[in-house]
């Protein structure tokens, strides 16, 4: 994710309060953690299902950043809810989560799934926040382009379920969603302020836009200020999707085709350059606005025991939006992506199972151009890029290596390559379980490049110090 994502990503939530202890202005940012989507059972009213767990977990970066040493090293204390309560005629669901950095002074608590259902099947109507698997690609990749994220930590982005009004009518062999909303809310990340003329965040994952200016051949220091419309002009956009599904995703062969016309999860931004001509010096206003886009999405896939493949295409067409006169905006380039992934467990690999998955990703297009009133584009562009990867292959393996003292360890492993970057992402983690609700959790997480001179922009390359390991408890409940 670009750092564009994080400053566009400026507000809502259904549920947000960010405490920053810097005392310039702040830009207060929701954030969103989500799980799997909550699956109802047809059962008559009974009492209701709560699951929780609580963490408590400390990071340390291996390489400080000299202007922002209080980076290096976090403590983070997180819980998340989910309930289910079913009676006779009506279902309730939530998933909320909350967490507080310790060094940071930051706190979150949100909504990541929250609706009432009907109870009657095969039909069944939804009304509030909720998942639906609208795209393998999307959901495999984490593109965030029908469903918002929540990226606080870009490495574990959390697919968030869109609000509003679900008809759903489910059989075993095939399935429609009809979705329709008056309402919006972004993707989420970290919290931006201004401080000293610049844009800053309290996170490793955000890197604030350029502050020299070509003006007239002479470098001039751009002076950055928020301008935050009223959170009603933001979440007043509505969409609608459908999705169809022919074929059993457990079983045999299936497809499932999804169209929509949706507000871009990902806020836009425009901006507002003002020039004495006195001073080298440009001040600019910097403030979010909303565009829409059609996106459309095919899975094809065949499922049969423990092994699961499937091809995906998933399209994205960004209405072009015009400023108004002395404004410039962010013209979204449309994007077009190809995926396959093969699923496979392998069982009694010493007496134990482990699950795999291979995944390649190919995406064109998805660039950014900041352009003009009169569509024409501009001579400064803030952000370029809108994905993290564009052309990469995957490996994941996940599954419990062995016992100790008759209790589980569990490993999770994802090496990741880049072709376009010309660089990697590794990910471990490891658990171990002393008891059934306690686990013991060490993991670490490695980034580099071939060529630091090769694609500066990219995701891997702007990153690239941003090796870390951690260390923490989980308590399940």
């Amino acid at each position: 994710m670009s750092s564009r994502t994080y400053l566009a990503a400026m507000l809502l939530s259904v549920v947000v309060v960010s405490k920053s202890k810097a005392q310039s202005t702040s830009l207060k940012i929701p954030q969103a953690e989500g799980v799997s989507s909550i699956q109802q059972p047809q059962v008559s009213s009974k009492p209701a299902t709560v699951y929780g767990q609580i963490r408590m977990e400390g990071m340390q970066y291996m390489t400080p950043i000299p202007e922002s040493p209080n980076l290096t090293y976090s403590q983070l204390l997180s819980a998340r809810l989910s309930g289910l309560k079913e009676t006779s005629w009506i279902d309730f669901a939530a998933d909320v989560s909350g967490g507080t950095f310790f060094t940071r002074g930051q706190s979150h608590f949100v909504v990541s799934e929250a609706y009432v259902a009907s109870k009657k099947a095969p039909f069944r109507a939804f009304a509030g926040r909720k998942k639906q698997d609208w795209s393998e690609l999307d959901r495999r990749w984490q593109l965030g382009l029908w469903q918002p994220k929540f990226a606080i930590d870009t490495l574990r982005p959390e697919e968030q379920g869109l609000t509003g009004l679900f008809l759903d009518y489910n059989t075993s062999g095939w399935e429609i969603v009809g979705f329709a909303t008056p309402l919006f809310i972004p993707s989420m990340g970290p919290d931006i302020r201004e401080e000293g003329g610049g844009l800053v965040s309290d996170s490793r994952w955000y890197r604030a836009p350029s502050r020299n200016y070509d003006f007239n051949n002479n470098i001039n220091t751009i002076q950055y200020q928020l301008d935050i419309p009223d959170t009603a002009k933001l979440t007043a956009n509505g969409g609608a999707a459908l999705m169809g599904r022919l074929g059993n995703k457990e079983r045999g062969p299936w497809v499932v085709v999804s169209g929509g016309y949706l507000p871009v999860n990902e806020l836009i931004l425009k901006r507002k350059n003002f020039k004495d001509i006195s001073e080298e010096k440009v001040d600019v206003t910097v403030s979010p606005d909303v565009t829409h886009h059609i996106v459309k999405s095919i899975d094809v896939g065949y499922t049969v025991g423990r092994m699961k493949a499937s091809v995906s295409y998933l399209e994205d067409d960004p209405m072009e939006k015009r400023p108004d006169p002395e404004w410039s905006i962010q013209k979204l380039e449309p994007i077009r992506a190809y995926a396959a992934a093969f699923d496979f467990s392998l069982a009694d690999i010493f007496t134990k199972t482990l699950a795999f998955q291979v995944e390649y990703l190919k995406v064109e297009g998805g660039g950014i151009t900041d352009i003009l009133a009169d569509g024409q584009p501009d001579d400064f562009t803030m952000f370029d890029e809108r994905l993290k990867f564009t052309n990469a292959l995957s490996f994941r393996v996940e599954g419990q290596l062995a016992s100790f003292f008759s209790r589980p360890f569990v490993t999770r492993f994802k090496y990741l390559y880049d072709y376009d970057q010309r660089g990697s992402l590794l990910n471990t983690e490891f658990l171990y379980y002393p008891s059934q609700k306690w686990a013991v959790v060490v993991g670490g997480d490695v980034l580099g490049v071939q060529d630091e001179k090769h694609d500066p922009s990219g995701f891997l390359n702007q990153y690239r110090a941003n090796d870390r390991f951690y260390g923490g408890m989980t308590y399940v409940f």
